[in-house]
């Protein structure tokens, strides 16, 4: 370690003891409780490609934070390096060419406020702190996947430091094995100092499908939902969420401890007079509890769910991908949730069509193009009894394999293990694989779902 250059920052390096270190250590998981060899608080490429250059001499694993999100805690790491992008998030709209360039610290919130300046919008997510580098680099499903894919299938272009500490760009022309990477294959090939991404023309209102349910009528809304999504326009794109809801003051009090179905998500076509039929089946699925569907600022819609992912949550999760939901499917599902002796539990079913699904599996990294649902589960981890929860969520994980599509996970929305990445990239993982051994041959990233060069 003595013999390191000296290092060229203008961010910040954060040491174990420095007073800022327990403060930066932490993301969203508060469950997740590791402790980096340093913390580098990045500013700019140079700060990234020291903080690498450091890793490498001292020969230490590299994790990297953009928003620090993801379920695992995957970007802080033990005794490795922390690469902590939260600093680095300007966004630059190109309006003429579509083209919206994002540094890598960026949050969902930050691309939509520039975006939407100009009535533009490229797919993310649909919880607005999320970070957009490990969004993008996982896939990123949101509320313009039917009409314009995932986030991952509108990048066209980035910037990168390899593990060797080189900045390359990445594009088409230029390295276009790793743009095929990218588009899905996490942060496994270098830290993303920025991308580009396609835009397309959305807002600034949209119609925002918002309805609740009671969740007794569970088995006729997923039922009317699947029949409904078998011919439905690219321009709808849904999420239906199980929660039992808290006894919160902002909540009426007979909600309070109830057990619902909401669906939220949105129409993306023209207002022709022909939307209010278009979603009208969506909005009788049932009997509903509450309706405020209408129009509304994009970037209001983006931060509706914002709620449910409160800041101090100790949560456990899992996913699958579904070509259909069978009953035996929905009845292993409804009597976990039922049955689950947990502080909380959030499923949430997203129905796939449209352009996302139409792009060949085999375009980009991100595989499973033929799937007809997603389910993302989360639960709350007991303070009392911890393992409950991860019990609880490898149970039903286990239940639901056999009816999964290709026993296939969403990298984003699971925890991290060998055999789940290399079902979620299925014949894609030997490609992966390759360009993982050209860039990256001795593992330096390696906190994510990682695809190991060996």
């Amino acid at each position: 370690m003595e013999n390191n250059p000296p290092l060229q920052v203008s961010g910040q390096i954060i040491l174990p003891g420095y007073e800022l270190y327990n403060e930066k250590r932490k993301v969203w998981n508060k469950y997740v409780d590791r402790r980096p060899a340093a913390i580098f608080e990045c500013e700019s490429e140079a700060d990234v490609i020291s903080a690498v250059n450091y890793a490498n001499n001292a020969n230490l694993e590299i994790s990297i934070r953009g928003g620090g999100h993801h379920l695992a805690g995957t970007a802080v790491c033990d005794n490795g390096v922390m690469i902590d992008m939260s600093q680095f998030r300007k966004v630059t709209v190109d309006e003429k060419n579509r083209r919206v360039y994002v540094e890598g610290g960026a949050t969902l919130a930050d691309v939509d406020l520039e975006t939407q300046k100009f009535g533009l919008a490229t797919p993310t997510g649909t919880v607005s702190q999320t970070g957009i580098a490990g969004l993008a680099l996982g896939g990123g499903f949101g509320y313009l996947r039917g009409k314009y894919g995932l986030t991952c299938d509108n990048i066209v272009g980035a910037r990168l430091v390899t593990a060797e500490g080189e900045l390359i760009t990445v594009n088409e022309q230029e390295n276009p094995d790793l743009l095929w990477a990218i588009r899905g294959g996490g942060g496994n090939f270098g830290v993303v100092t920025s991308f580009e991404f396609l835009l397309h023309s959305v807002g600034p209102d949209v119609l925002a499908i918002d309805v609740m349910y009671d969740y007794k009528d569970s088995r006729k809304i997923l039922k009317e939902l699947q029949d409904y999504m078998e011919s439905a326009p690219d321009d709808i794109s849904v999420n239906l969420s199980i929660v039992r809801l808290p006894a919160a003051p902002f909540l009426p009090e007979f909600l309070h401890n109830r057990r619902v179905i909401t669906l939220t998500g949105m129409y993306a076509g023209e207002m022709n007079g022909e939307e209010d039929g278009i979603i009208a089946p969506l909005l009788s699925l049932a009997e509903p509890i509450m309706d405020h569907t209408g129009l509304m600022p994009y970037t209001e819609l983006q931060k509706k769910l914002d709620p449910m992912v409160p800041d101090d949550a100790r949560l456990d999760g899992t996913s699958l991908f579904f070509k259909h939901l069978s009953d035996e499917t929905i009845d292993i599902l409804l009597q976990d949730i039922e049955q689950a002796e947990l502080p909380m539990v959030m499923v949430q079913l997203w129905p796939l069509h449209g352009q996302m699904n139409r792009i060949p599996s085999q375009d980009t990294a991100f595989a499973i193009r033929d799937a007809g649902y997603l389910l993302i589960i989360d639960g709350e981890i007991s303070p009392d009894d911890p393992a409950k929860c991860s019990e609880w969520m490898d149970s039903i994980y286990s239940k639901l394999l056999p009816f999964s599509s290709h026993e296939s996970s969403y990298v984003n929305g699971v925890k991290v293990d060998k055999e789940i990445t290399r079902k979620a990239y299925r014949h894609n993982y030997e490609k992966l694989v390759s360009i993982k051994k050209r860039y990256d041959p001795q593992n330096r990233f390696c906190h994510n779902h990682n695809i190991d060069p060996e």
